[in-house]
């Protein structure tokens, strides 16, 4: 039974990790329909997730412990468990014909998907019950060129593009968008304006004349010349866009939104303006940034993160930077998140609206989960956390 117990906390590790072989995952998926309907088998889960030292789960140990102790219980005790007054961070769970789901939102809300190759995690944790479906985002987006011409770039071919002035623009095989300028320019940056926009369930890379790198989330735009002037570079941005920018201590960096203003010499941080958001945020990943408005100015130390309010009036936090670039890096991650905060990040990815029937439902979400699923596996987890969806033309329909 020892070696049986070393095992299990060593699948648990590999199948957090993302390092299961197919085969461990197979022999771990087993374990856990086994457990089931016996009671020993399921008190050793129990015990090597609590015995275990995974590292940053995306449930407390406080939350995973109240699921396996109080909210699921083996099927031969019978009967729901009473729901208590106050909500349980995350989800509900009553049988233990749902105890892959638990394990797995215990694990962390969604790391099944991280690894949607393997079937056999799929074929236990997901119960189809959306017919109607749509796929996750992309690389799509539109450039809008300085005469008011516009590309569709998920659909044009790789290459040369147009060329303005010096500055020749290509599309590369991996979907990024490169500017080039060379040293000689015969239009001044001004009369060259450029914009890339990204539409709901789109993202897009790009390379700016300067060599600076550019992240556009969905729903989101920036606004920048073929060619930057010798004194500054600057452009404008909404949505969510992260940057890299190349440092030059003769040409400062700027990036306008709303009606503030960052300026950075080289440094990679992000900047989160949605007209649909109660605040504007820019959080900095590595370097320094001022923000200037009419209302406040305000510098920025590599991990904080400023909330700018519609009045103009900013404050100062630290942030999760992980959370904060997860989108960049294709996955959701939640942190004590609202159903509201879950579905209007859903809402921008899979470009569907959300309706709210009745009571909105009080639970909190904390978890990360693949940008590269459909949405009704999505919407899975979500029922299994006990908010009802289903969808109905290119609407989320949301209930309690």
């Amino acid at each position: 039974m020892k070696d049986f117990s070393s095992r299990l906390a060593y699948l648990f590790k590999q199948y957090y990790s993302g390092e299961a072989t197919d085969a461990e995952t197979r022999e771990f998926m087993s374990i856990v329909q086994d457990a089931e309907n016996n009671a020993e088998l399921s008190g050793l889960l129990h015990e090597a997730w609590k015995n275990s030292e995974l590292e940053n789960p995306f449930f407390t140990k406080e939350d995973s412990n109240r699921i396996f102790d109080g909210i699921v219980r083996p099927a031969n005790e019978g009967g729901e468990e009473e729901q208590p007054p106050e909500q349980p961070t995350i989800s509900v769970f009553y049988w233990w014909r749902y105890v892959a789901a638990a394990i797995f939102l215990i694990i962390g809300f969604g790391v099944l998907y991280r690894f949607q190759s393997k079937s056999a995690v799929r074929e236990v944790a997901i119960e189809k019950s959306v017919v109607t479906d749509f796929a996750p985002g992309g690389n799509r987006a539109m450039l809008t060129l300085a005469d008011g011409s516009t590309i569709v770039l998920d659909s044009a071919s790789n290459g040369v593009l147009a060329r303005q002035g010096g500055t020749e623009v290509n599309k590369k095989e991996n979907g990024q968008l490169v500017y080039h300028a060379s040293g000689q320019q015969n239009i001044q940056p001004s009369a060259q304006m450029n914009m890339l926009s990204t539409p709901k369930g789109g993202q897009y890379q790009i390379v700016l004349p300067d060599g600076s790198k550019v992240w556009l989330n969905s729903a989101s735009s920036i606004k920048f010349p073929a060619v930057f002037s010798k004194n500054e570079r600057k452009v404008a941005v909404t949505g969510e866009v992260y940057f890299e920018v190349v440092k030059d201590k003769s040409s400062p960096f700027r990036v306008s939104f709303g009606e503030t203003e960052i300026e950075v010499l080289g440094t990679s941080f992000n900047v989160m303006a949605y007209a649909d958001e109660a605040d504007f945020r820019t959080t900095l990943v590595e370097g320094s940034v001022s923000l200037t408005n009419k209302k406040a100015n305000m510098m920025l130390k590599p991990g904080q993160q400023a909330s700018i309010a519609l009045s103009g009036t900013m404050t100062k936090k630290e942030a999760d930077i992980d959370e904060v670039i997860a989108w960049k890096k294709g996955l959701f991650y939640f942190q004590d998140a609202s159903i509201q905060e879950v579905m209007k990040k859903a809402a921008r990815w899979y470009d569907i609206d959300v309706r709210y029937d009745g009571t909105i439902p009080v639970r909190k979400f904390t978890g990360k989960v693949s940008m590269d699923v459909n949405i009704s596996e999505l919407l899975q987890m979500l029922k299994y956390a006990g908010v009802n969806c289903k969808i109905e033309d290119k609407k989320i329909i949301v209930s309690s």
